[in-house]
């Protein structure tokens, strides 16, 4: 090798900016859905909560209450 400390330290460099670069695109991404949910909730209205069901319970088990 004719620089191994230089080439250390691009390495380095190039892993701190990928990671850098990850996290800025996600924030974007992030926002870009908040803005997006945003304004179809806008348009929409609020759409009505889903009703959870009751769990059947299997034959033969106990129940706790």
């Amino acid at each position: 090798m004719k620089n191994s400390m230089m080439s250390l330290w691009f390495s380095t460099a190039k892993r701190a900016a990928g990671w850098w670069m990850g996290h800025a695109v996600n924030a974007v991404r992030r926002q870009q859905r908040a803005g997006l949910a945003e304004m179809t909730r806008a348009a929409m209205g609020t759409k009505p909560k889903r009703k959870r069901r009751a769990r059947k319970q299997r034959p033969g088990s106990k129940s706790l209450f």
